[in-house]
């Protein structure tokens, strides 16, 4: 997901990063020389991305993507949940209790959570 570095703050060895406009957030250690304003790639795994039918309210989660059910594998075990978040496709991979718990289906609108520690930076985009 490309994204824009909108903040920074540092404690030690530790930053937090804001992107844009601090809409996600990501920890990491070790981080020297990225500034506000650069762009950059951010990554994550699937097995990271947690689903809610509803907003979550009283948790550590702060990053939110309100996205659509583009697809779905339903394996016996495992389910992959294909979303759409603007322009971005990812993935998100629960069990398949979870899955039929939830009742998803390919268009249902949801809050995928992606916890701050689980983000990181793929690429620095020029």
């Amino acid at each position: 997901m490309k994204a824009k570095i909108s903040s920074i703050s540092q404690s030690d060895e530790i930053s937090l990063f804001g992107f844009n406009n601090d809409a996600l957030f990501m920890l990491g250690l070790g981080l020297n020389g990225l500034k506000v304003g650069d762009d950059v790639v951010l990554g994550f795994k699937s097995s990271d991305v947690i689903i809610a039918t509803s907003v979550l309210s009283d948790c550590s989660l702060n990053n939110v993507l309100k996205s659509i059910i583009i697809g779905v594998e339903v394996g016996k075990i495992v389910s992959v949940v294909e979303l759409k978040y603007r322009n971005f496709n990812f993935q998100s991979i629960i069990t398949t209790k979870s899955f039929n718990r939830l009742n998803l289906k390919v268009g249902n609108e949801i809050y995928a959570y992606i916890k701050a520690t689980s983000l990181h930076i793929s690429e620095i985009l020029c």
